[in-house]
């Protein structure tokens, strides 16, 4: 017969095995070369980190890790280019000067994350915020230009 006592210490050894087994899995982690990390004490941003390698930090829950690219992103006006192929949205930058001339004005805006905790944290959506900015400027721009000269 197998004592309560037995029981409680077997079922305390691996409890405690799983515990320092998540600790050793979730204390290191590596940076790529094209990557950089933001390390989060209890949800909140500490430090910043675009050393690639290997790096260590207090086990999860305490704390964790996002990984953000290094690369430069683009974000296309008037077309999608996918595997070759080039699609066309007119009507995206379908656009009417100062003098009431239509034009269609394509573009591309190339970005960088610079500030991994600004990036994650200042916006919920940045992407779309930089899209609707730069498709608001254009358009003031174009909207008060003259295209035929009287």
């Amino acid at each position: 017969m197998v004592s309560l006592k037995k029981i409680y210490v077997t079922s305390g050894i691996v409890v405690l095995a799983i515990i320092l087994g998540l600790s050793a899995f979730t204390t290191w982690y590596t940076v790529d070369e094209s990557e950089q990390a933001v390390i989060l004490t209890f949800g909140k941003v500490e430090e910043g980190i675009s050393e690639p390698g290997l790096h260590f930090k207090l086990p999860w829950p305490i704390q964790s890790v996002e990984k953000l690219s290094k690369e430069t992103f683009s974000l296309q006006f008037g077309y999608e280019e996918k595997n070759g192929e080039i699609k066309e949205f007119p009507d995206e930058t379908k656009m009417i000067t100062g003098d009431e001339n239509i034009v269609l004005a394509d573009l591309v805006v190339q970005w960088k994350i610079t500030d991994p905790e600004k990036y994650l944290y200042n916006a919920d959506n940045p992407r779309e915020i930089l899209y609707d900015a730069t498709s608001a400027s254009v358009r003031s721009i174009i909207g008060s230009q003259k295209l035929m000269k009287h």
